[in-house]
């Protein structure tokens, strides 16, 4: 708000001032030069005069000549500057003289020099004017400069008065705080007396407790090694007889286990016995079909014969072409072979899982016909 008054005034004071130039601009039209009616200045006799001094002066006292003599000085130099005032005057009445003869015959002479004179006065009278405007702007600024400078200078002794606050409060607080902790130590010796009293007391009635408790103990300990040693010996004996029993137990286990090994170790034989027989049962039939199916080549001699692979499913099925992996050197042969095992399908293959996968699913055997 401040701010915005510094500005308004210099503002009105300068639309004031170019009202006033327009109007004088205005008025300047209507100015028409006048004959210079003004009445010659007059010359001013002046004569310079002595003044005496009187008589009676010179019966003063000696002590007053000083004040005589300083008189005299005054009353020359007053002859003197009135001399100078009258002289000044003289030349000045005949400057004035010469000066309104000149302006009389110049207004005679052209009427434009007293226009000219006008607009001269007109531009004097405006420059008067937009300096007397300038000065009032100046005047303005100085005003809002001392208005800001006062601002600052409240603020500042706002700031100081802030400051001087603060210390005051933090001087405050220190105090307290101060006082609080004297209170808090004097609160924490009495309660370290406290707890040094009470630690005092439940000491001694440790110690007490302690040795009842001892005493105690002592009674319980005695009551528990008696029942201990009974209870060592009873189950000393039970463990004695437990023992003779895990031992009969383990024994009769042993027996029984190793029977029962026995017996599993012969039907795991009979097993393998029968499935090795099961095997060579089935080889045998898988040859004498395939010998069956064969059909004589006509180069087919005695004992010729070839080693043959082939791969089977589980229900007998050749899988691909069976391989001939040692020839019989005949072709022919060979190939007799190879027709004679695909014409006996289904092969008869053993039906245990396990032992087709072992030995019948890629399953060599060697073809030697007889007769």
């Amino acid at each position: 708000m401040d701010s915005q008054k510094r500005f308004v005034w210099p503002f009105i004071l300068a639309l004031a001032l170019h009202v006033v130039l327009f109007s004088l601009f205005a008025l300047s039209f209507d100015t028409k030069p006048k004959e210079s009616s003004e009445p010659a200045p007059e010359i001013i006799q002046a004569s310079l005069e002595e003044i005496d001094v009187p008589p009676e002066a010179d019966a003063r006292p000696e002590k007053q000549d000083e004040s005589r003599v300083e008189q005299q000085k005054a009353a020359e130099e007053k002859r003197q500057q009135l001399a100078e005032q009258q002289k000044a005057e003289a030349a000045k009445a005949a400057a004035e003289k010469a000066e309104a003869e000149r302006a009389a015959a110049a207004e005679k002479a052209s009427a434009q020099a007293e226009a000219e004179r006008m607009a001269a006065a007109k531009a004097a009278a405006e420059q008067a004017e937009i300096a007397k405007a300038k000065a009032v702007v100046e005047a303005a600024k100085a005003k809002a400069a001392a208005e800001k400078a006062a601002a600052e200078k409240a603020a500042e002794k706002a700031e100081a008065a802030r400051a001087k606050a603060a210390a005051e409060k933090a001087a405050a607080q220190k105090a307290a705080a101060q006082k609080a902790a004297a209170e808090k130590a004097a609160a924490e010796k009495a309660e370290a007396a406290r707890a040094k009293a009470a630690a005092e007391k439940a000491a001694v009635e440790k110690a007490a407790a302690e040795k009842a408790a001892a005493k105690k103990a002592e009674a319980a300990r005695v009551k528990a090694a008696a029942e201990k040693a009974a209870a060592e010996k009873a189950a000393a004996e039970k463990a004695a007889a437990a023992k003779a029993e895990a031992e009969r137990m383990a024994a009769a286990k042993a027996a029984a286990e190793q029977a029962e090994s026995a017996k599993a170790k012969a039907a795991a034989e009979a097993a393998r016995a029968a499935k090795a027989a099961a095997g060579e049962n089935a080889k045998n039939a898988i040859q004498k079909k395939v010998n069956n199916s064969w059909i004589r080549s006509p180069s087919a001699t005695t004992g010729m014969k070839c080693t043959i692979k082939v791969r089977l499913t589980s229900g007998g099925q050749v899988i691909g072409e069976p391989v001939i992996i040692a020839s019989s050197g005949d072709e022919i042969f060979d190939n007799s072979a190879v027709n004679a095992v695909l014409k006996a399908q289904p092969l008869p293959v053993p039906t245990d899982r396990e032992l087709f996968n072992k030995e019948f699913r890629s399953f060599t055997f060697t073809f030697e016909p007889r007769g």
